[in-house]
């Protein structure tokens, strides 16, 4: 899908972008190659556990544990 900037610098993300998502916020990701865009969720925990379950031979609980920890590391918590 090509979708262009403006000439004040926005980008138009199409309906069915926006309503697969459900999300009108987005973080802007710069890469090395280009940029990624996420959509921002009220609860990342209880996204990402939803995620996980459509993982097989994975234990939920575990997978959360994990998340949770990585996160933490990463805001210096631990």
């Amino acid at each position: 899908m090509l979708v262009k900037v403006d000439k004040k610098g926005r980008v138009y993300l199409p309906k069915e972008v926006r309503e697969k998502f459900k999300s009108e916020e987005f973080f802007l990701v710069a890469l090395p190659s280009g940029i990624l865009l996420v959509p921002r969720v009220d609860d990342p925990l209880k996204a990402l556990e939803e995620e996980g379950k459509k993982l097989s031979n994975v234990d939920i609980k575990v997978l959360r544990k994990v998340i949770q920890g990585e996160a933490e590391k990463e805001v210096g918590l631990r």
